[in-house]
Formats: structure tokens, C-alpha cells, sequence
């Protein structure tokens, strides 16, 4: 009896652990794998700013909320586009229900942006407007940037 457990530790120890944890690691390592497969979503820019390109990236967050990845390059200062605006706001808008401002663009001096913030919506539109500031609630100028997002998972 004694000499079957010295056979049979080592059997286990050298292949039902290691397969063991190679199936737990696949596990846990699908979620990080998938979101690297989530491609940024180019967003479609107004004639107001030819030369500028976005995307938005969504992706599966904590509580099944969706991150957001919004990039923008070569867009213009806000006030290039209406004189008035000092700032570029993010939007959220779903079918029927009002619109929400989700934060604020700012530019660097190369001209990209960047926001970074989550939502509890699988299926919106994002919208980017050039604004007169952070407070307003409604958007007041035409979008610079659209784009339907869809959250795959």
C-alpha cells in the first residue's frame, strides 16, 4: 500500500496540478485577453474639422459597466471652431431619454484628448461639442465628433 502512494504522488503532482491551474489561469486570463481584442471604433468628424480623428473604445468594466476610451487627434482648439467655446464636453445620448454629459475633452498641445470614465449603458451615442465651459447641461453647438457605441460581452 505504502509503495502505491509514492506512484501516485508524483502522477498528480506532475499532471492533474498543472493542468488544474492551467485551466484556472485561461479563466482568469479570458476577460484580459478579450479586452485587448476590443478595437477602438473610429468616430465620424464634422466638416468643422476635416483634419481631426477619434475613437472610442468599450469595453466590459467592473459590475458589467462599460469603460470608455475616447481619443481624439488634430482637432483644433474649441475656440478655432466657434469662438465662444473654451472647451470640448462628452455626451451620452440612448434612444428616449435625455442627454448626459459625461465629461470634458481637454487638449494638449499636439492638439489630442483624451477621456477616460465609465457608464452603466451597453448601446448609446457618444457626441462631442465645442462648448463655452464645463457647466452647461445641454449641448449649444453642432457635434464635432459622433459615433454609435455598441459593447460587445
Amino acid at each position: 500500500m505504502g509503495s502505491q502512494n509514492f506512484i501516485i504522488r508524483p502522477i498528480i503532482y506532475s499532471i492533474v496540478f498543472p493542468a488544474v491551474a492551467g485551466l484556472v489561469g485561461m479563466q482568469f486570463g479570458c476577460d484580459t485577453v478579450r479586452s485587448w481584442e476590443t478595437r477602438p471604433t473610429s468616430m465620424t468628424s464634422a466638416s468643422d474639422v476635416p483634419a481631426s480623428e477619434g475613437t472610442v473604445k468599450a469595453t466590459v468594466g467592473a459590475n458589467g459597466n462599460t469603460n470608455l476610451y475616447v481619443r481624439v487627434k488634430h482637432l483644433a482648439p474649441a475656440y478655432k471652431v466657434y469662438p465662444e467655446a473654451t472647451v470640448y464636453i462628452v455626451w451620452l445620448q440612448r434612444p428616449g431619454e435625455p442627454i448626459q454629459k459625461i465629461g470634458a475633452l481637454t487638449l494638449s498641445d499636439n492638439l489630442e484628448g483624451s477621456l477616460n470614465t465609465e457608464t452603466p449603458y451597453r448601446r448609446f451615442t457618444l457626441i462631442i461639442t465645442p462648448e463655452p465651459g464645463r457647466q452647461v447641461e445641454q449641448p449649444t453647438h453642432e457635434p464635432v465628433f459622433k459615433s454609435e457605441v455598441v459593447r460587445d460581452g
